[in-house]
Formats: C-alpha cells, sequence, structure tokens
C-alpha cells in the first residue's frame, strides 16, 4: 500500500479524493509530499497532501476521529504553528469518518 503506515485505509481514500478535487481545481497537487519537498520547518513533518495554487500553498493533513484520539492535537498544534509561519501557505485538517448505515426501526 501507498499510504503511511499509521493511516487508515479510509485516512488514504479521502487523500485521495482530496487530491482529485484539489487538481480539479487547478492546484498542482502532491500526496505524501517528502522531506525534500518541503520547506525546511515542515521536513518532519509527515503530510498528507500538498495543494499549490497561483498564490497560496495548503497543507493538508487527513484524520479519523479515531486516529484524533490517538494521537493527540498536540503533534497538529505543531504542525499548525509551524506552517503559520510560511508566508503564503495554510493548514487545512480535514476528519473524515465511516459512514454510518441507518438503522431500521
Amino acid at each position: 500500500m501507498s499510504y503511511r503506515t499509521h493511516q487508515s485505509s479510509l485516512e488514504h481514500r479521502r487523500v485521495l479524493k482530496l487530491a482529485r478535487e484539489y487538481r480539479s481545481e487547478g492546484y498542482d497537487v502532491t500526496v505524501y509530499p517528502q522531506a525534500a519537498e518541503l520547506p525546511e520547518p515542515l521536513s518532519k513533518c509527515p503530510l498528507d497532501l500538498i495543494a499549490r495554487g497561483a498564490d497560496k500553498v495548503i497543507a493538508i493533513e487527513v484524520r479519523t476521529r479515531e486516529s484524533l484520539t490517538l494521537n493527540g492535537l498536540e503533534d497538529l498544534r505543531r504542525m499548525a504553528e509551524k506552517i503559520k509561519e510560511i508566508p503564503g501557505w495554510i493548514f487545512e485538517l480535514v476528519v473524515t469518518n465511516p459512514r454510518q448505515s441507518k438503522k431500521e426501526n
């Protein structure tokens, strides 16, 4: 599999869907960027997606509710703070969860 080992298949599918969406909006998209593809302050951040537009770069992290709880929010806070310091970059957290089937009454 091409997704990171700590990432669920649900998260991976959402990353791929987001990549398609951003590409359709004209962004240049990198899925699971390597350290060399990131600015130095972000070289150790395990970002899921980078979408480069004409006037901004969106750094995206995809999590499920469970992985938010398991991994804590501190790593996301640090990542967001580092991204905020880079001119033209913004951070986007996408939380995805499995669809719940409707129970019949």
